[in-house]
């Protein structure tokens, strides 16, 4: 588009960008997560021999992956919230009932969070990291339940797949084989984290049967 001025001359007017290069985050944490993928991902790499020593990457890999899956889901090629409100609960709407600020909670409040504690914590108990790999476990089954059913791609579907299942079973193994955790912490870490991965679609359908009433 051409806009003309006072001059006579013209210059050229930007307008919004639509079609597929056209990017709606819902909000600015995606961006965020984006650009933390590079940074993680590298410090794991360069630390790589110290992750091998006592499992390690068992819970420092928890962020990378997280932010890694959020970029995929939220960013490029993004659309997550729309699939989840309108594929996966069936609203007609697609921003709601998952709102973006729910959105930012469970992504940033907890996910971020709870990547942060059991890689902080590591050293002290491995409990914290339990409860990522279930959500990463939920997260995952989740996503291939979903492509199943529809038989098509869905955001996320990715790194779901290729990096959170494959770290919840390795990582599960690995705590199991060194008895890092009691059988009780185990079964707590993973019902809270089986618990937050099915909870917010039965939260979500509570909401949208609430609002026929």
């Amino acid at each position: 588009m051409r806009g003309t001025l006072s001059n006579g001359s013209t210059q050229a007017r930007v307008g919004p960008i639509t079609g597929p290069m056209a990017i709606d985050t819902h909000g600015r944490w995606p961006w965020a997560a984006a650009a933390l993928v590079g940074p993680t991902w590298g410090a794991a790499v360069a630390r790589r021999g110290d992750l091998r020593r006592g499992d390690a990457w068992v819970a420092m890999l928890g962020l990378p992956i997280l932010v890694a899956h959020q970029t995929e889901e939220w960013v490029r090629p993004g659309g997550f919230l729309p699939f989840c409100n309108e594929r996966l609960l069936g609203s007609d709407r697609p921003t709601w009932p998952l709102t973006e600020r729910d959105g930012f909670h469970v992504n940033v409040t907890v996910g971020w969070g709870s990547a942060v504690l059991a890689a902080a914590v590591w050293r002290r108990s491995a409990a914290p990291a339990v409860f990522v790999l279930w959500l990463e476990a939920g997260n995952a089954a989740m996503h291939g339940a979903m492509a199943a059913r529809e038989r098509r791609y869905n955001p996320g579907l990715v790194t779901a797949l290729g990096l959170m299942a494959v770290h919840a079973t390795a990582g599960t193994r690995a705590l199991r084989r060194s008895g890092r955790v009691t059988k009780r912490q185990e079964f707590l870490a993973s019902a809270a984290g089986l618990a937050a991965s099915a909870g917010l679609p039965f939260a979500m359908k509570l909401r949208m049967r609430a609002a026929r009433r």
